[in-house]
């Protein structure tokens, strides 16, 4: 029904297409790749990020990171695979990725990695970024059954089978709260000790950072009714999901759901003509009130911010889980 729905949002629907049309091609070229390699059943490759929402174009970076099953060094045992994989990719995606080092197709670590230290004093920005960004919009781009797996084990080690039935998967909802407001203040820190563009970024963390956080929260609220195995298995079902995907299917006759769509839609359509995206790419904070662009999406950000307010008022009664385990 959503891909229907996106008939009515030409930048939602022409850049789904784009996506579609790329992730096919990347997955192919990667099979070729890593076909005859010995590691292949050991090599997972994740993207996030713009590929990961269904909402690349043109002048999208590809977000990746790959995953090794094995304690030995990446580096030392794969790395004709990886120079392949980074060639194949670069070839298809020429546009490089941020400089951070948390994504990149050098970026090779284990899962099992991922699934130690949440929450503790070893658990890292990047670790935080790589975990729920493969939940909340994560997607493969080569092995396609063991991301399903990876995910599902990942999801076991927020919610435990032997918990309480019939409550919230509140593990997991902290966990998406401390990462939202861990990209909220990573982004201060950005653009103001790193000097890093400040327009564009701001615009995406009014919309797209808003929504993945938004709809995080759409799929601990739909399953806070299930026993816990079952809270498990649904929940995985909800990140098969892209965000807007995620908000239109719990609610798809809600008319803030249609808002939330058209708000997004002007969003997308915006920083997808390039004369708009420059301008925004190189807009200083100090410029901000002389730039019309982003005046306008800095008030549809804000409207975003109501719609998505309301919308979760009227999906969910006001003694519904959700509503305290957002406050305490």
């Amino acid at each position: 029904m959503y891909k229907h729905v996106l008939a009515n949002f030409p930048a939602l629907g022409n850049a789904k297409r784009f996506t579609d049309d790329k992730l096919h091609q990347i997955r192919s070229a990667l099979d070729s790749e890593l076909q005859n390699s010995p590691h292949k059943d050991q090599i997972t490759v994740v993207t996030v990020g713009s590929y990961g929402r269904g909402e690349a174009s043109e002048s999208s970076d590809l977000d990746l990171y790959i995953l090794f099953n094995s304690d030995r060094d990446a580096g030392d045992v794969i790395s004709d695979e990886l120079s392949n994989i980074k060639r194949s990719l670069d070839s298809l995606v020429p546009n490089e990725a941020g400089s951070t080092g948390t994504f990149g197709a050098d970026v090779c670590i284990r899962f099992a990695d991922t699934l130690s230290n949440i929450g503790g004093k070893d658990d890292t920005n990047a670790d935080i970024t790589r975990r729920l960004l493969f939940l909340l919009e994560g997607t493969w781009l080569y092995g396609k059954e063991r991301f399903r797996s990876y995910r599902q084990d990942l999801l076991g080690r927020y919610i435990k089978p032997n918990g309480s039935d019939g409550k919230l998967a509140r593990f997991l909802l902290n966990d998406i709260i401390r990462y939202y407001r861990t990209i909220a203040t990573d982004f201060e820190h950005k653009v103001s000790d790193q000097n890093k563009e400040w327009g564009l970024r701001q615009v995406k963390l009014r919309f797209s950072r808003k929504v993945l956080y938004f709809s995080g929260i759409v799929a601990v609220a739909e399953t806070a009714d299930f026993p816990q195995q079952q809270t498990l298995e649904k929940i995985s079902d909800w990140f098969d999901h892209q965000g807007l995907e995620r908000i239109y299917t719990a609610a798809p006759d809600l008319k803030q759901t249609g808002q939330v769509l058209e708000l997004y839609e002007h969003f997308l359509a915006q920083i997808s003509n390039p004369e708009v995206r420059q301008t925004l790419e190189q807009l200083q904070k100090e410029e901000r009130e002389n730039c019309p662009p982003y005046r306008d999406l800095r008030e549809k950000g804000v409207e975003l911010s109501n719609v998505l307010t309301e919308w979760l008022i009227k999906k969910y009664p006001v003694e519904h889980q959700i509503h305290q385990a957002l406050l305490f």
